[in-house]
């Protein structure tokens, strides 16, 4: 998450040119967050712990310098290799993008924690991987949950992969018009949603939703599927596409305790 991690002027170029999804029931005045999400693959024998500490002691108040926020980060439970740590970075628009790296490139404190951190022989990880979302019409930024228990709370991560970009932009309109209404009237919290723009594995898109725990999340998803509205909408010809979802993947993860995300 620093500035050698983009290729500047193909990812404000590329992603500057497409127009994404805009159903006009679903407009909204906000500006339209992007977020990166970078998944760290571990090793238990790098010390892992390590990363934690760097990303608290010396990403986190960095990137809030810079005007970013890493809202989340996360231990997996199911969903990713085993050992993965995943960070969730907001930014107020794509051209902040561009801004805060040179902000961090410029931030002697950052770039000198960071270079230690980096040259030391246990860096704990063994790659990452990131991709970049622009989040959806209508839900244009990440909202922060109220907890509701003292403990933290379960996170699930779904992504969704598409055949092709129109069968994509069906799918985003039935969640931007209908299908996260209907998540809030059920219970179930939206996080994000995010059109991904660049990564792997494209055209997709990614969400998260928060539960209390894993029973409280059973039972919503249960109730989502047998819900009238959804078996309604299902069948609008608006939202017809052949492999609008062709693959899902399914993550739980758990925040650890410095994530504003909990």
């Amino acid at each position: 998450m620093d500035r050698r991690d983009f290729v500047r002027s193909g990812l404000v170029a590329g992603a500057a040119g497409m127009t994404g999804v805009r159903p006009a029931a679903a407009a909204t005045d906000e500006p339209r967050r992007h977020y990166e999400l970078r998944n760290y693959e571990l090793r238990s024998d790098l010390n892992p712990g390590r990363l934690r500490n760097y990303l608290r002691d010396v990403a986190l108040p960095a990137y809030s310098r810079a005007g970013a926020n890493i809202v989340g980060v996360f231990t997996v439970d199911t969903g990713f290799i085993s050992g993965s740590v995943l960070a969730l970075t907001e930014y107020a628009s794509l051209g902040d993008i561009d801004s805060v790296a040179t902000k961090l490139a410029g931030d002697s404190a950052y770039s000198d924690a960071r270079r230690t951190w980096e040259t030391a022989d246990d860096v704990p990880y063994v790659r990452y991987q990131s991709q970049l979302m622009r989040a959806f019409t209508g839900h244009p930024r990440v909202e922060v949950p109220a907890s509701l228990l003292a403990a933290p709370r379960m996170f699930e991560l779904r992504t969704y992969e598409a055949r092709s970009e129109a069968a994509l932009e069906k799918k985003i309109a039935m969640f931007n018009e209908v299908e996260i209404t209907l998540f809030r009237q059920i219970g179930m919290t939206p996080v994000f949603f995010g059109e991904n723009i660049f990564g792997t594995r494209l055209p997709s898109l990614t969400y998260m939703l928060t539960f209390d725990d894993m029973a409280a999340r059973t039972k919503a998803w249960a109730t989502f599927s047998a819900h009238p509205e959804w078996l309604r909408i299902q069948k609008l010809p608006q939202y017809q596409a052949n492999g609008a979802v062709t693959a899902t993947n399914v993550a739980y993860l758990r925040p650890v305790n410095f994530s504003t995300l909990r």
